[in-house]
């Protein structure tokens, strides 16, 4: 009885607040990396990518504007505490953040790996390895990326933590890998492959060696700038968009190789 009465409570904020004028002018912040390809592209004619146009097309299906904000990682997690952004992309799901985020997707399956020449590096064959046994020296990651918490640990252990080297943005991830500034670096699959087709000339001696992380990542929306009936509206507009197919005919546009990108199922943490 309680549920269904808080059910029609929802439904009726969803209602009272698409009649509102905060409704005919809804307008969703996107804090967006410089350059995260086949993601977040900046190009000459402006952005594109994957992860906008699933942004673009949410923000359509409830009636708003989306505006994009271009701000590395740990900035835009902090413009979210100040509510200067509305959303991010990309984000992994956890008990803590969920004070913060809902948790509407997932729009991507991120898979991490270690990336390297194999020719350049001792062979591997766990992570662990690198926490004891053998030290690359260099190691780009991104700039307060999370992983997931096995990979937390193991990043806090003295002989792995003094071989990661920290990066604002993926693009200088991958050029310092191609520059030798780096011995390896942690990237998603699809960003790889997406790299290597830009760069196919010399690109392809860098390979994807160890799994470090395979799991969902989410659009996390702003609970101090966004209202619960909002959320709500929100996450039905993701779930219609999933069923109809039309989430995946967009992913379809960007696919690089068959099994890289694709839309989990809806999996919402609200």
């Amino acid at each position: 009885m309680l549920k269904a009465v808080l059910q029609l409570v929802i439904q009726f904020s969803i209602v009272l607040w698409l009649y509102s004028p905060q409704a005919a002018a809804c307008n969703l912040r996107l804090g967006i990396e410089t350059h995260f390809p086949p993601h977040i592209i900046h190009g000459e004619t402006g952005w594109s990518g994957l992860s906008i146009e699933l942004a673009q097309r949410l923000a359509q299906e409830v009636e708003c504007d989306l505006t994009l904000v271009e701000s590395p990682w740990l900035r835009a997690m902090r413009q979210i505490d100040t509510g200067e952004l509305d959303l991010i992309s990309h984000l992994t799901f956890s008990t803590e953040r969920l004070e913060r985020f809902a948790f509407i997707g997932p729009h991507h399956l991120e898979q991490i790996f270690l990336v390297a020449d194999p020719d350049a590096i001792p062979p591997l064959s766990s992570v662990e390895q690198l926490s004891n046994e053998i030290d690359l020296t260099a190691i780009a990651m991104l700039n307060g990326a999370y992983y997931g918490e096995d990979f937390a640990r193991l990043q806090a252990q003295p002989g792995f933590k003094r071989q990661l080297v920290y990066i604002t943005n993926s693009l200088d991830k991958m050029a310092l890998l191609h520059a030798g500034r780096v011995n390896a670096v942690l990237e998603d699959l699809s960003v790889l492959r997406y790299w290597q087709t830009e760069h196919n000339t010399t690109s392809s001696r860098f390979q994807p060696l160890l799994a470090i992380h395979q799991g969902p990542v989410y659009f996390g929306f702003n609970r101090k700038t966004l209202s619960a009936a909002q959320l709500q509206q929100l996450n039905n507009a993701w779930q219609q968009l999933h069923s109809s197919g039309e989430l995946a005919r967009i992913v379809a546009r960007y696919q690089q190789r068959e099994t890289e990108l694709n839309i989990p199922p809806p999996q919402p943490h609200l």
